[in-house]
């Protein structure tokens, strides 16, 4: 039986404790990957939850102004771009060319934007640490610059309408997002449907 000697005893205590701590980085390394990978499902889970509330608030939005209410230009001052008050909430009066709002009135502690169901009567089943998702309907202008005129063949003059809406998922996912509606709807799209003509991501900036 070899009996191994002192220099020996050293060099294999040296080795296995180098494989110790080799095991104990790949340990820390596979923990660390495994935290970050939680932390962006969850992060994902949560945009999307922001996303999908978004989505519904343009659908609300879609059926406030087919249903609802209206936007007559009328109805606001020369100054004022978004009525205020309560029936009006989440009106406004927009250009082609930029938006006639402010994103502290679509999403913030002053948001004068009109909530999910406000108007609609439909109920938003959101979670704990969900916000109900708000939105706001401009009615455009043709591009013209002139209201474009009925004709006895008409039922009624197209219009524009820009909705944009920000859904919120939980802890703090904020996602918005903006639609271009027509109505009333052209004749070959679904009666069911909001007749999207195109949306896009909105960016909403920071609040302080």
């Amino acid at each position: 039986m070899r009996i191994l000697t002192a220099r020996q005893r050293g060099a294999t205590l040296m080795i296995a404790l180098m494989l110790l701590s080799l095991m104990l980085l790949l340990g820390a390394a596979t923990t660390s990957l495994l935290l970050l990978e939680e932390r962006a499902a969850r992060n994902h889970r949560e945009h999307v939850q922001a996303r999908l509330a978004a989505q519904a608030a343009l659908e609300d939005a879609c059926d406030d102004i087919r249903h609802r209410r209206r936007i007559e230009p009328e109805q606001f001052s020369a100054a004022l771009q978004c009525r205020s008050d309560a029936a009006g909430a989440g009106l406004c009066l927009g250009q082609q060319e930029r938006a006639g709002w402010e994103p502290a009135q679509l999403h913030g502690a002053q948001a004068i934007s009109a909530t999910y169901g406000q108007f609609t009567g439909r109920r938003f089943r959101s979670v704990t640490g969900m916000a109900v998702p708000r939105y706001l309907i401009e009615r455009l202008p043709p591009r013209s610059g002139k209201e474009a005129i009925k004709t006895a063949a008409d039922e009624a003059t197209p219009t524009l309408y820009r909705l944009s809406a920000v859904g919120y998922g939980r802890h703090g996912a904020i996602v918005a997002l903006q639609a271009l509606v027509q109505l009333p709807a052209p004749a070959d799209s679904a009666a069911a449907s909001c007749p999207l003509r195109a949306w896009r991501p909105l960016y909403l900036p920071t609040q302080e």
